[in-house]
């Protein structure tokens, strides 16, 4: 998601929660590189991590969990891994402040929602299907920060949040991806008015629920018959008597 500095940070902030973390992040859409611009960055930062602190991660069963865990051990592991990387690289601003805010002990595969700022876009080497939240700060020209989330290669969702419509077309013209969302959550597609697909590494064929579709689902076939060797007239046939 890129966001400059005239978007509204209690929308970003809104967006952000709801593409981040809702799911517990695992989303093929969700929000994985926030790119906040200077400007605004402390602000918006703040409202994120004191929103983040009020989701409860726990038991999916229960009406007042807002996360439950992740798909299986293999999923956490790589996820866990991951973490421990950013620990040790870049700055945390928001994780588990203590054994008590999640249950891991008693949820398998249980995850907080965690935020990290990290220096630079190339410093997110790989796709993350969990609740990390992973902050760059930006400042300059819009468009050399997009051609930054470009050359990484996935190109499946971008949300973008200003209110400069001009911008945000522009942006949305030179973003190698399938699915655009301007000042909105970047997740939760609407298969028929929103089709759904993506380029690049994340590319998928045919958007689902676009109008090529059901051509993936179709198999060509090609039949050459040798008319004359059956005795059959060619002059015929090129005249479009047949």
């Amino acid at each position: 998601m890129l966001v400059d500095s005239s978007a509204l940070p209690e929308q970003v902030a809104d967006a952000v929660m709801q593409s981040a973390f809702r799911s517990a992040g695992q989303r093929c859409s969700a929000l994985r590189l926030l790119c906040l611009h200077e400007a605004i960055a402390d602000a918006v930062i703040e409202m994120i991590v004191g929103a983040a602190r009020e989701l409860v991660a726990g038991n999916p069963a229960e009406l007042s969990t807002d996360l439950g865990p992740v798909i299986d051990a293999e999923a956490f592991a790589g996820i866990g891994r991951h973490l421990h990387r950013l620990t040790s690289e870049q700055k945390r601003v928001l994780g588990p402040v203590n054994a008590s805010d999640v249950a891991i002990e008693s949820i398998a595969n249980l995850l907080p929602p965690q935020a990290f700022e990290i220096a630079s876009i190339a410093d997110l080497r790989q796709e993350i299907f969990g609740p990390v939240l992973h902050i760059v700060r930006w400042k300059g020209d819009p468009q050399a920060v997009l051609a930054q989330i470009n050359a990484l290669g996935y190109g499946l969702t971008l949300g973008i949040q200003t209110r400069i419509d001009s911008r945000a077309l522009a942006l949305a013209h030179a973003a190698q991806v399938g699915n655009v969302y301007i000042n909105r959550n970047q997740i939760g597609a609407v298969v028929g008015v929103q089709p759904f697909g993506g380029e690049g590494l994340s590319g998928t064929g045919p958007k689902a629920g676009g109008p090529h579709y059901l051509l993936r689902f179709c198999a060509e076939q090609t039949v050459t018959v040798n008319t004359t060797a059956a005795g059959g007239n060619v002059q015929l046939l090129a005249n479009g008597a047949v």
